[in-house]
């Protein structure tokens, strides 16, 4: 499945209540290590994403809404199971990143 950009505030808060798992990257122009995470991201979305499982980017940069409603400053990755919040993460390498979703995902 890909990876759904976040486009609204109406549209964060249903991703974040919404039953099953997600995981969302919050991202921002400035910053290079999202930007290079960003295509092994898409790449994990297609590995892992299912009707349950779901994958998500919000650009909070553009999307200041999101930002405020979230509490993110800073890029990040966010796990959510059944409309919690369960990890939070900074990942630079894909290495880490894709361990974690192994993890949470139950794919070790």
């Amino acid at each position: 499945m890909p990876v759904t950009i976040i486009k609204t505030e109406d549209q964060y808060k249903d991703v974040i209540a919404s039953k099953g798992r997600a995981v969302i990257q919050y991202t921002a122009p400035w910053d290079q290590p999202s930007k290079a995470i960003k295509p092994k991201f898409d790449e994990f979305a297609q590995k892992y994403g299912a009707e349950d499982a779901k994958f998500y980017r919000a650009d909070i940069s553009d999307q200041q809404d999101v930002a405020m409603t979230s509490g993110v400053k800073n890029p990040i990755f966010r796990f959510y199971q059944d409309g919690k919040q369960v990890e939070e993460h900074h990942f630079d390498r894909y290495e880490a990143l894709e361990r974690a979703l192994g993890k949470f995902f139950g794919k070790h």
